[in-house]
């Protein structure tokens, strides 16, 4: 019987780009049974580690669902890319013009790259200053800067191949304001960086979404929704558990997020992802 896994990165299957054996283990034994497993991350795919991909998966979904790549033998050619969404042109140009009237940090998310918006880069180094140096502060901003690395100022690239904008707060504009303004537009979620106190919001052209994602993935094996599973911790996994036959909700997940799942496994420290594939039948 195929079944078909997506998988968050940050917070349900790694913890700052490190994977627990059980995990590891969990992830290969289910693909040696037959499942399918997806990485369904709100990364681009520069942001990807290596270290992840190592695992070895059947697909890949980034930028919270704007792109979808299959892992099939394609006889030494790249993957193959199911599907890809970018903003309108008119769509975008309003988003980032709004946001930097309000002097508000953000990055844009490109197929290939990362690009600053004009006040990014100075809120990022006066993010970290204003911290403690503490080993956990040393790890996120390794963790971080490795999600940023190779990242552009804005000016040189292509206004036509941006997938997904993340924005900052509390300078400039909350979220709720960027909520309100594009309600309707985009699709809107808490972003889900592993740094404490780097709150803001993702934003995706409307209808690209991770649950989206998993319905097209569904769709392209033929699989039955009953046979679906996603696993995530934050706001941008909640419609892939609504979408999933059975949304499973990391121990560490935000409350708003168990409160819609089918199901609550323990958190990442316990082991939480491997419990929640023996509990299934995924391995």
């Amino acid at each position: 019987m195929k079944m078909l896994v997506f998988l968050d990165i940050d917070g349900t299957l790694a913890s700052y780009n490190r994977i627990s054996r059980s995990a590891a283990r969990a992830c290969r034994t289910a693909r040696k049974n037959g499942r399918l497993l997806y990485i369904c991350t709100g990364r681009s795919r520069s942001q990807i580690s290596p270290r992840v991909l190592k695992l070895g998966f059947d697909g890949v979904v980034s930028s919270g669902g704007a792109c979808i790549e299959v892992f099939e033998d394609t006889g030494g050619k790249a993957p193959r890319i199911l599907y890809h969404a970018v903003f309108e042109r008119a769509l975008l140009d309003r988003l980032t013009a709004y946001l930097d009237a309000y002097k508000t940090p953000y990055m844009l998310e490109l197929s290939s790259k990362t690009v600053a918006g004009p006040y990014f880069r100075p809120w990022f180094d006066t993010f970290f200053a204003r911290r403690p140096q503490t080993i956990r502060v040393f790890i996120e901003r390794t963790v971080t800067r490795f999600l940023l690395r190779g990242m552009v100022r804005d000016g040189q690239y292509s206004r036509d191949d941006v997938r997904k904008v993340v924005f900052m707060e509390p300078n400039g504009l909350t979220f709720e304001e960027v909520q309100r303004e594009f309600q309707g537009k985009c699709e809107l979620f808490r972003n889900s960086i592993p740094v404490e106190g780097m709150t803001g919001g993702e934003i995706s052209p409307a209808g690209v979404h991770k649950g989206a994602a998993l319905e097209r993935v569904r769709d392209y094996y033929g699989i039955p929704g009953e046979n679906t599973f996603a696993f995530g911790d934050s706001d941008n996994d909640r419609t892939m558990l609504e979408c999933a036959g059975v949304g499973v909700a990391m121990g560490n997940a935000d409350e708003a997020l168990k409160r819609i799942a089918d199901d609550v496994t323990g958190a990442i420290r316990e082991n939480g992802l491997a419990s929640a594939f023996k509990k299934y039948g995924l391995i």
